[in-house]
């Protein structure tokens, strides 16, 4: 008797977890593969959030590093490194403003692409922990946090930017 009473039990808690978790499926994100549509999305995005935030360049470029990506009812959340700089032809690839930050940026699919529906940043200063814990899952933060020292290792794309907008102008 007590074999069984001890059986029912497990099964019953075994029934329960299963509903649980076909319950939670449904709300449970997923990850995403970023197309090339989403990328140019990200990079529009991150041109159009600084067009006006810095002092006044010929030219301004973007590269970033998006750490992941996932999808929860039908809206595609980025998590990304962005640099945004600014440069003149008569100093070369030296920059003249610039700035990197972290960034989330959330999309939905429509009969036409992908639209922006958010982009936010973290706070600036005594808030900024608090404010990326909040944005970004934890593994993502950590990344952030390390990155925030050496530009993410995106320097060289951005020197290749900068360097064929030169050889273009100066010819």
């Amino acid at each position: 008797m007590k074999f069984l009473f001890n059986r029912c039990l497990i099964m019953s808690v075994f029934l329960t977890f299963s509903i649980l978790l076909i319950g939670c499926s449904n709300t449970a994100s997923s990850k995403v593969t970023i197309t090339k549509e989403m990328d140019q999305i990200v990079s529009d995005t991150i041109m159009e959030q600084n067009k006006d935030e810095l002092a006044p360049t010929e030219k301004q470029f973007e590269v970033h590093k998006i750490y992941g990506a996932d999808e929860k009812d039908g809206v595609i959340t980025i998590y990304l490194y962005a640099i945004y700089e600014g440069y003149n032809k008569s100093t070369g690839t030296e920059v003249q403003s610039g700035h990197s930050y972290s960034a989330r940026i959330k999309l939905a699919k429509d009969e036409n692409g992908y639209v922006l529906k958010e982009y936010k940043t973290p706070e600036e200063g005594g808030e900024f922990m608090d404010s990326l814990e909040e944005l970004f899952p934890r593994k993502y933060s950590k990344q952030v946090l390390k990155d925030n020292g050496n530009g993410a290792d995106l320097d060289e794309q951005m020197q290749k930017k900068v360097e064929n907008w030169l050889s273009k102008t100066n010819k």
